[in-house]
């Protein structure tokens, strides 16, 4: 195997690993994964930490798309807005989990959004319309859940690390169509990673179903944000800047 491919798939090696360490405290103890995970708790501040550093790598590669390898023929670098929007997206991801630092700075819920808030915070992602459950804790029918901004978040990232990355790599026709677009087109071992992390929540509540629940899901949360900060690293080559 060249030393070039060897590098790389290193990389998605050390990823591998730090997602399975982010879970260290599912594989010991309860007690330490109910500690961790509270809220503003280690996980929660980690995870607001990585979205917010992909915001700011996203935003690097808008100002300096030279250090994106796959730059277009016209020399426009048309993937900054891609980019952009990424930036962007990552960015209320980490205003969302810290609620926009409502709790850092200690200020109140505005009564219009407190009351429609299911834990009365200044956020999006717990309005009861955006939520996967009601404010007496059932959870919503299917129709309903195409509102839910957790599930609409991951089904995003799924399309963009995984089927499109499958679309460029088996269908022509899309490899020609994202290229004329100059979609940036990540690796598929970031899809797969992806829904690993997804699907690795149940495998250990299958293992052991005393886990915590709420534990698990700021872990999952805390390893997307680590995702989502290794994909713009990935892609950056200091080596092409000049």
């Amino acid at each position: 195997m060249p030393l070039k491919n060897k590098i790389g798939l290193g990389k998605y090696l050390i990823l591998t690993i730090l997602i399975l360490v982010f879970y260290f405290p599912s594989y010991f103890s309860n007690d330490l994964l109910k500690k961790l995970t509270v809220e503003d708790g280690l996980y929660e501040n980690i995870g607001a930490l990585f979205f917010l550093f992909a915001s700011l790598s996203f935003l690097v590669l808008v100002v300096k798309p030279n250090l994106y390898r796959k730059k277009n023929e016209s020399g426009k670098f048309i993937e900054r807005y891609y980019f952009l929007f990424l930036a962007l997206l990552l960015f209320f991801a980490f205003g969302e989990e810290i609620s926009w630092g409502q709790r850092i700075f200690n200020y109140s819920t505005p009564e219009a959004i407190k009351e429609h808030n299911l834990q009365g915070e200044f956020n999006v992602h717990n309005l009861e319309i955006f939520s996967g459950i009601t404010r007496d804790g059932e959870e919503k029918g299917s129709i309903s859940l195409l509102l839910n901004l957790s599930k609409l978040f991951s089904i995003f990232w799924i399309m963009f690390l995984l089927i499109i990355p499958l679309l460029y790599r088996f269908n022509m026709p899309f490899r020609n169509l994202s290229r004329k677009l100059s979609i940036p087109i990540p690796s598929i071992l970031f899809g797969l990673l992806f829904c690993f992390n997804l699907q690795y929540e149940n495998v250990l509540r299958w293992i052991n179903n005393d886990l915590d629940v709420h534990g698990l899901v700021e872990i999952k949360e805390s390893v997307t944000a680590l995702i989502s900060f290794a994909l713009p690293l990935f892609w950056i080559h200091l080596k092409n800047a000049r």
